[in-house]
């Protein structure tokens, strides 16, 4: 039975977006800064603090779904409404890369771990995975084969592979050198929202309107994870790879033991669904984001 955790009155706020629906936000490790793409509104970055606005990315930026802060905050990584992949310094507010070679919004995408690299996923249309090399702005890699919208991409820590998750329900385990599809995960009856490594390098979990374990050897599910009554739209490993934290659109952030399956807690705060929710890197600490800009700091401590 999982028991539920009340939030701390002092460490929650609501972001000042008018919009119908904030699509995605990404948060830097160390809980200071947040960015957010969100319906008719540019990309922003918010001080997690104090729920200010520090900068507004230009018009093209406006209505982003994929998008990324690097770990340290200094980088933004998403797709823009001209379909390109941009790439900007926000301490400077000055863009540093346009990308161009998809043929549909970019819904999804990730750094490599020293940023020279990046992926991009396609909602629409091509359906293809893009590896960039963010120095010389070149296409290295195209990773065909899912059937339908790519949702999202995950390196590895090698920088060697990658997972993709897509709508057209599943898993798909990549080699990044020679654009091999290595796994195809399937099992998951919707669309996959979300993928992430375990820090071995030797599982991976994905949501959906479950979350699911895979072990990357087999290809086999592991475990399914149940109790979110809507959709899944984020799934995270903790560092120790004890537990795994997944937010919904049911409205709640789940706490999950990974080797039993068992909810630990169950956060519940949000009015409207969650559309991120992670672990600071501390592991004491997880934000979360919701569809109106609903921003939450939850005490994992106890």
């Amino acid at each position: 039975m999982s028991r539920h955790l009340p939030l701390h009155p002092n460490l929650e706020y609501l972001l000042e977006i008018k919009t119908d629906e904030v699509y995605d936000c990404s948060f830097t490790s160390d809980g200071t800064r947040a960015l957010t793409g969100a319906q008719g509104n540019p990309t922003q970055l918010w001080d997690m603090e104090t729920g200010r606005c520090l900068f507004a990315f230009d018009d093209n930026s406006i209505g982003a779904w994929g998008l990324k802060l690097s770990a340290d905050g200094r980088r933004a990584l998403f797709g823009a409404r001209d379909k390109t992949l941009q790439l900007w310094d926000v301490d400077t507010g000055r863009r540093l890369r346009s990308l161009a070679g998809h043929t549909g919004f970019v819904r999804c995408v990730d750094f490599s771990s020293d940023l020279h690299l990046a992926l991009s996923g396609s909602g629409v249309r091509d359906h293809v995975v893009r590896l960039w090399d963010l120095e010389t702005e070149r296409c290295l890699q195209l990773l065909e084969g899912h059937k339908d919208g790519v949702y999202d991409v995950a390196f590895d820590a090698a920088q060697q592979r990658a997972l993709s998750g897509s709508r057209d329900g599943t898993v798909r385990l990549w080699d990044l050198e020679t654009g091999r599809c290595l796994l195809a995960l399937e099992g998951h009856t919707y669309h996959v929202q979300r993928v992430a490594w375990s820090a071995d390098q030797r599982r991976a979990l994905s949501c959906s309107t479950d979350v699911r374990l895979w072990d990357l050897e087999t290809g086999r599910c592991v475990r399914v994870f149940e109790g979110h009554t809507k959709t899944i739209r984020s799934v995270m490993w903790s560092a120790d790879q004890r537990n795994a934290l997944s937010g919904s659109y049911d409205g709640t952030v789940r706490l999950w033991d990974v080797e039993t399956g068992r909810c630990l807690l169950a956060l519940e705060g949000h009015n409207v669904g969650v559309v991120n929710a992670a672990f600071s890197s501390d592991q004491q600490r997880a934000f979360s984001c919701d569809e109106r800009g609903g921003i939450r700091v939850w005490d994992l401590s106890e």
